[in-house]
């Protein structure tokens, strides 16, 4: 076997429109290979998954495998350091060549950095390949040379950019041969590589165990469903401009934010999907387009900025008043706050791992304003609840509903649940199937644990204290 490659999956899980698996195939055989990472003595690696990612990780691995099997390609699975698996499996194959899709964050490119210096020095060839993000956030810069800060301009920057061809799944492979066999069986034998279940993905602390068969009810996670949703998401996507903040218009949206989060579909299978479909609107395709840009934009922010999840791009924001209470905080992760629209929204995530765009600043604007909690516990909440949940997008808009991100909604800005329920849900579709008992009397759902207007007055005085100081 004169070149086999390693193709290392990480946030990729497909085989349609891979740049790394195409160029990989056309070489020669291939073995995949993900792992479940852990970040190094350094913290290096990606952000360790939470509980409703790790379960979407499961099921859509299983659907990977099988899509993989029909191409004659094995799909190893590990957990562990990155530095120390994916030598041990390149060494154990014997391989010529590693392949992986560029991932942004800076502590895990950090970690591709010195794993491309480490197996080069082996003597393998070593190649990073495009296609998680449409614009790579090291190109995309404004005339002084830096990245953009504002969405606006952002958009108008890369939004004509073409985004190239969809490449088509390649040809399947021909048999493994009975050496390549016994190489996956030794590191198998070894416990380098383990199987599905042995990887622990659904079973750890934080992940409720009813959530296999709740989420389940939602979701069915895989490049194989997403590939079909992709077929029909003219359903999410006509008529969009102006559904797209109806929580209770089960069609308001597409739901493909956790398909794009694990890559079971590219960003610019999206892009080519909205610019392809004659029957959509240029408004509802524009608006549709500007979330998909929202995901590039919040990852070039990504990429330049360091410790999104914990540190404010506006720095004075760091010594921000707030008052840290588990009660107001449990009360508003469990849905029992006594506001409807914002127990609607934290009920469906603690249900069905999503929550809806627009009462996600909701709740976002009411934990961060109202209640006076810190964002990054909300942060942090939802990274463990989303399947979407991703490194970027999560804490860019976190901190983006609680005044202290780039391009941020001004502070004075508070979202009043009221006002918005009244809104977005004038006949409580929303609210009366996540919270049913807040439309019926005597059903003993709770008063409001804050008063609306008093709590926006007392926010408003932390955030003038704060410029003051």
């Amino acid at each position: 076997m004169s070149h086999l490659t390693l193709l290392w999956f990480r946030d990729d899980l497909r085989v349609t429109d891979h740049e790394a698996l195409t160029a990989a195939c056309r070489d020669g055989p291939v073995v995949a290979l993900w792992i479940r990472e852990q970040r190094d003595v350094n913290g290096l690696g990606p952000r360790p998954l939470g509980g409703a990612t790790r379960w979407w990780a499961h099921r859509s691995l299983s659907v990977l495998e099988d899509e993989l099997g029909r191409l004659g390609i094995p799909l190893l699975l590990a957990a562990g350091r990155a530095a120390e698996v994916l030598p041990a499996v390149a060494d154990g194959l014997q391989v010529t060549a590693v392949r992986w899709s560029r991932r942004y964050a800076p502590a895990s490119r950090a970690l591709d950095r010195e794993l491309k210096e480490q197996l080069s020095a082996q003597g393998l060839e070593v190649h990073s390949h495009p296609g998680f993000l449409l614009a790579e956030p090291q190109r995309v810069l404004n005339g002084s040379g830096e990245h953009y800060k504002v969405f606006t301009p952002f958009w108008r920057a890369v939004v004509q950019e073409p985004v190239g061809e969809v490449l088509p799944a390649p040809a399947p492979q021909e048999e493994w041969t009975a050496d390549l066999q016994d190489r996956c069986a030794a590191l198998a034998q070894a416990g380098v590589v383990v199987g599905l279940e042995a990887l622990g993905l659904l079973d750890t602390p934080d992940t409720p165990p009813w959530w296999r068969d709740t989420l389940a009810r939602h979701w069915e996670p895989g490049c194989v469903e997403a590939a079909r949703r992709l077929e029909e998401m003219g359903a999410g996507v006509d008529g969009y401009a102006q559904s797209r903040d109806i929580p209770g218009d089960e069609l308001s949206t597409s739901r493909m934010s956790p398909r794009l989060r694990f890559g079971e579909v590219s960003p610019r299978q999206l892009v080519q999907a909205a610019r392809e479909d004659g029957d959509l609107t240029e408004a509802d395709r524009e608006a549709w387009l500007r979330q998909v840009y929202w995901r590039e934009f919040s990852w070039s922010l990504r990429y330049h900025v360091e410790d999104l999840e914990r540190e404010p791009m506006r720095r004075q924001f760091r010594h921000f008043p707030y008052e840290p209470d588990e009660q107001s905080l449990h009360a508003w992760q469990r849905g029992l706050t006594g506001v409807p629209m914002v127990d609607a929204g934290m009920r469906q995530l603690w249900q069905s791992g999503w929550v809806h765009n627009r009462v996600r600043l909701v709740v976002g604007s009411f934990l961060t304003k109202n209640l006076l909690q810190p964002w990054w516990d909300g942060e942090q909440w939802f990274w463990d609840t989303l399947v979407d949940a991703d490194e970027a997008n999560n804490p860019v808009s976190w901190q983006w509903v609680a005044g202290c991100g780039a391009d941020a909604a001004p502070y004075f800005r508070v979202f009043n649940p009221q006002t918005q329920r009244e809104r977005f849900d004038p006949d409580g579709v929303y609210v009366r199937r996540w919270v049913p008992e807040a439309l019926e009397p005597l059903t003993g759902y709770p008063e409001p644990i804050v008063d609306l207007k008093e709590s926006r007055r007392h926010a408003l005085d932390a955030y003038a204290a704060l410029k003051d100081s």
